[in-house]
C-alpha cells in the first residue's frame, strides 16, 4: 500500500509540472513576438535648437603696436661754431622758441658790428652826393634861366627890328646884326639847357648808385643780426628734447643735428596687419590701445596700403591720452567679416565638400545645405537659411529625416 501511494503521489507531480509548461511557453513565445502594424511605437531623438539671426559676423583682434609722437624733428645747428653750452638735459620739455644750446658768438657780433659800420658809410656817401648834387646844379639851373631871359630879349629886338625895315626906318646892315644877336643868343640857351640836363643825369646815376650801396649794407646788417641769432638753436615747437647729440666744445656746422625734439602731446601707434585685415579696416576706424592694464581711444589715420618684405601692411593709429612715447602696447580691433544669417560653429557638418545643417520642419531633422560666408572659429554666418530653427547641439545619431523633439 505504501509504495503504491509514493507511485501515484510521484505522477501527479510529473503531470503538474507538464501541464504548467505546456501553460508557460505559448504565452513567453506571444510576448517575445515583436509588434506590427498599428501597435508599433516610431523613434524620436530629443534636441535643442537655436534661431539664426540675419547681421554682420564680427570679430575682436589684438595685436603689438609701438607708440611714437605724432611729430618729431631733427633739429639741426643754423650757423658754424663752437657749441658754448647745452641748457636742457634729455628728456627736458621745452617750450616753442625756447633756446636749447648757444654757440660761440664772437665771430657773429663782430661780423654784426662790420655790416652795421658799413651801412653808416654808405649813407654818409649818398648825404654827400645829394648836396653836392644841389651845389652843382644851382649855377647851371641859373645860367639857363639868364640865357633864356637874353634869348627872349634878342628875339624881341630881333623882331622890331624887321618891323622897323619894312618902314624903311633902318638899313639892311642893322636888321642883319639884330638877326645875329637873336642866333647867338639862342645857341646860348641851348647850350645852357644841355649842359644842365647832363648834370642832371649824371646826378641821378651816381645818387641811384649810392642808394643801392645803402639797400646793399642794409641787407648784409639783416644778415649778419641772424647769424647773430642763429647762435642760440631754439625749438621749433613745444615738446620733449628726446636726445641731445653734441657737447659743450665740439665744433659744429651749419645745418649738423644738434638735437631730437618730439612733441609728446599727439602719439601715433604703428602695427601691422595681413592685406585682408588691413583692408577691413578704412580710415577713421575706431581702435583701443590696451597699456598698463588701461583702454584708450585710438583713431586710423595712416596705412601704406601696400605690403612690405613680411608682407604685412603697415597701419598709423593716432592715440587720446597721456601715454610715454616709445613703449610697446597692444591694439584691439574689430573686424567686420561677412552679413549673413548667424550660427555657433559647431551646428554645421560637413560630408565631402558640402556644408550642412540640421533644421527642424514639422517634427523632422531636415538636412539642409548652407555656404559659409565668414567663420571666427566659435561663429560663422551663412547662407541658405530662412528662419527655420536649426538644431544645436546635434547628437551624433541623427540623420536627415529622423524624427525629433524639440526639449528645452
Amino acid at each position: 500500500m505504501v509504495g503504491r501511494e509514493l507511485f501515484l503521489r510521484g505522477g501527479l507531480v510529473v503531470g503538474l509540472l507538464a501541464l504548467l509548461l505546456a501553460g508557460c511557453g505559448p504565452r513567453r513565445a506571444q510576448s517575445e513576438a515583436p509588434q506590427t502594424g498599428e501597435g508599433a511605437v516610431s523613434r524620436s531623438i530629443k534636441v535643442r535648437v537655436i534661431t539664426p539671426e540675419s547681421g554682420p559676423l564680427t570679430t575682436n583682434r589684438t595685436t603689438g603696436a609701438t607708440l611714437s609722437p605724432t611729430r618729431e624733428s631733427q633739429v639741426g645747428a643754423t650757423a658754424s661754431g663752437k657749441v658754448l653750452e647745452v641748457l636742457v638735459r634729455e628728456g627736458s620739455r621745452v617750450a616753442q622758441g625756447q633756446v636749447v644750446l648757444r654757440l660761440d658768438p664772437v665771430n657773429a657780433r663782430s661780423a654784426l658790428q662790420n655790416a652795421q659800420l658799413a651801412l653808416q658809410q654808405a649813407q654818409v656817401n649818398l648825404e654827400r652826393a645829394q648836396r653836392s648834387t644841389s651845389g652843382s646844379l644851382g649855377p647851371l639851373q641859373a645860367s639857363l634861366e639868364s640865357a633864356q631871359a637874353n634869348l627872349q630879349v634878342a628875339e624881341r629886338r630881333y623882331r622890331e627890328g624887321q618891323q622897323l625895315f619894312q618902314a624903311g626906318a633902318i638899313a639892311q646892315v642893322e636888321l642883319t646884326g639884330l638877326e645875329a644877336a637873336y642866333n647867338q643868343a639862342k645857341a646860348a640857351a641851348d647850350n645852357a639847357r644841355e649842359n644842365l640836363a647832363r648834370a642832371q643825369r649824371a646826378s641821378s646815376e651816381d645818387l641811384a648808385l649810392l642808394r643801392l650801396q645803402v639797400q646793399q649794407a642794409q641787407n648784409q646788417l639783416a644778415q649778419a643780426r641772424r647769424a647773430l641769432a642763429d647762435t642760440e638753436v631754439r625749438a621749433p615747437f613745444a615738446g620733449v628734447v628726446a636726445e641731445v647729440f653734441v657737447n659743450p666744445g665740439e665744433f659744429v656746422a651749419a645745418g649738423q643735428r644738434a638735437f631730437r625734439l618730439a612733441d609728446t602731446s599727439r602719439l601715433e601707434a604703428s602695427f601691422r596687419l595681413p592685406p585682408e585685415e588691413a583692408a577691413a579696416l578704412p580710415m577713421g576706424s575706431r581702435v583701443e590701445l590696451v597699456f598698463g592694464g588701461q583702454t584708450y581711444p585710438a583713431t586710423l589715420s595712416k596705412s601704406s596700403k601696400v605690403p612690405g618684405t613680411d608682407r604685412l601692411v603697415e597701419l598709423v593709429a593716432e592715440v587720446s591720452g597721456s601715454l610715454p612715447p616709445g613703449v610697446s602696447a597692444q591694439v584691439r580691433y574689430t573686424l567686420r567679416l561677412a552679413q549673413g544669417r548667424l550660427l555657433p560653429a559647431g551646428a554645421l557638418r560637413t560630408e565631402g565638400r558640402s556644408t550642412y545643417v540640421y533644421v527642424v520642419q514639422n517634427g523632422k531633422a531636415l538636412r539642409t545645405p548652407v555656404r559659409v560666408l565668414g567663420d571666427t572659429g566659435t561663429r560663422v554666418a551663412v547662407e541658405g537659411l530662412s528662419g527655420q530653427p536649426v538644431v544645436f547641439p546635434v547628437p551624433s545619431s541623427l540623420s536627415d529625416g529622423d524624427t525629433v523633439e524639440v526639449v528645452q
